[in-house]
């Protein structure tokens, strides 16, 4: 493995442990050029990323290329389009907000992209670049999503625990099974007719292989992650679900003592969509500790329509990767603990769901 250079910034000395730099050398950056087209340095730690492992792709998914637009060694100093954003209009936790051009304060500039449609970027704030936040820009969706740390200590997270990464990126395989090319070695791999990737598809196929073979369950354990496209607060987390005589029982745990009766709508899809959808579902609320509420969701077998008993659904679900279930509650305690915190969309960044609570499995 390389050895990562001395005097790196701490964020890349970190993730070089985490994650093996390419084993050849990297081109040098004309960082003063850079910075003469944009009248700023470029944050520290991402001037010593491209210096470690230079401009590529992790996993074939994320991939980082010079500020500004793909394929310039000297960016332009227009930001990079953002096509599916109307005149740079972007829907947040906040509310809509307008994007002004560079070199404006909030203006946003782009290091990175995904093949499912995100654009990674800078947002200016302040005169320190090293302070920079990142964000996850939708193109589809037109949603921003800002995250308060900057470029490498995102790709550090990304490389975590799937349930505590910051943005719903899939395909990152995490460490210590991720790994990173640079274009150089990237495109002399394609050229020799080799698979840059394929390790990838031997992992994916493991993981798939184990969760299948695994053994019968009838309780599938939590917690459940949170979607990035969802408040951070308040928190509904599914605790696990599992057959309960002839019904389904669903337990979850939402961050904000509920009151008043609330009912509930589970989801549980597939590979290929919905299997369930059911709403309007009783919700028995019991005190957790602080402002917590414990949520129990029971499921009669009247109303499964899956053509399975739930013992084989949730054996099913359990063994097979693309299985889902999500539950959500609407109240509007919910909306005014976001409201104190200056949030007024929900799921989705969408303001009709900002009383609207909701959590996924796995």
């Amino acid at each position: 493995m390389p050895t990562a250079p001395s005097g790196l910034h701490p964020m890349v000395s970190r993730l070089t442990r985490l994650l093996p730099p390419p084993r050849t050398a990297v081109q040098p950056q004309p960082w003063e050029e850079a910075r003469a087209a944009y009248g700023t340095t470029m944050p520290r730690d991402f001037q010593d990323f491209v210096g470690t492992y230079g401009y590529g792709s992790l996993d074939d998914v994320l991939r980082v290329f010079p500020p500004g637009k793909w394929g310039q060694e000297i960016p332009d100093p227009a930001m990079r389009a953002l096509p599916s954003v109307a005149e740079g209009v972007l829907r947040t936790f906040q509310g809509t907000v307008r994007v002004p051009a560079w070199p404006a304060e909030g203006a946003l500039l782009s290091w990175g992209t995904t093949p499912v449609g995100d654009d990674l970027l800078w947002r200016r704030r302040g005169s320190d670049p090293d302070l920079w936040p990142v964000v996850v820009v939708g193109h589809r969706s037109g949603t921003a999503l800002e995250l308060p740390c900057t470029m490498v200590a995102f790709v550090v997270r990304m490389l975590g625990d799937p349930i505590d990464r910051p943005a719903d990126i899939t395909g990152i395989a995490g460490h210590p099974h991720s790994r990173y090319l640079n274009a150089r070695d990237e495109a002399a791999l394609d050229d020799a007719g080799e698979n840059p990737w394929e390790h990838l598809d031997d992992f994916w196929a493991a993981r798939e292989e184990e969760r299948a073979s695994g053994p019968s369950v009838t309780w599938a354990e939590g917690p459940g992650r949170h979607r990035a496209d969802n408040p951070p607060v308040p928190r509904l987390t599914v605790q696990g679900f599992g057959p309960d005589g002839d019904e389904l029982r669903v337990s979850a745990t939402l961050d904000v003592a509920l009151d008043a009766p609330v009912t509930a709508t589970v989801r549980i899809g597939g590979p290929t969509g919905d299997v369930l959808r059911l709403a309007g579902l009783p919700v028995a609320l019991s005190g957790g500790a602080g402002d917590h509420s414990a949520l129990d969701v029971r499921l009669p077998a009247a109303m499964n329509d899956t053509g399975m008993t739930w013992h084989e659904l949730v054996g099913a679900m359990t063994h097979e990767s693309e299985s889902r279930l999500s539950v959500s509650v609407e109240d509007p305690a919910i909306g005014a603990v976001r409201a104190r915190h200056g949030i007024v969309t929900g799921a989705g960044m969408q303001e009709s769901e900002v009383n609207r609570a909701w959590g996924e499995w796995p």
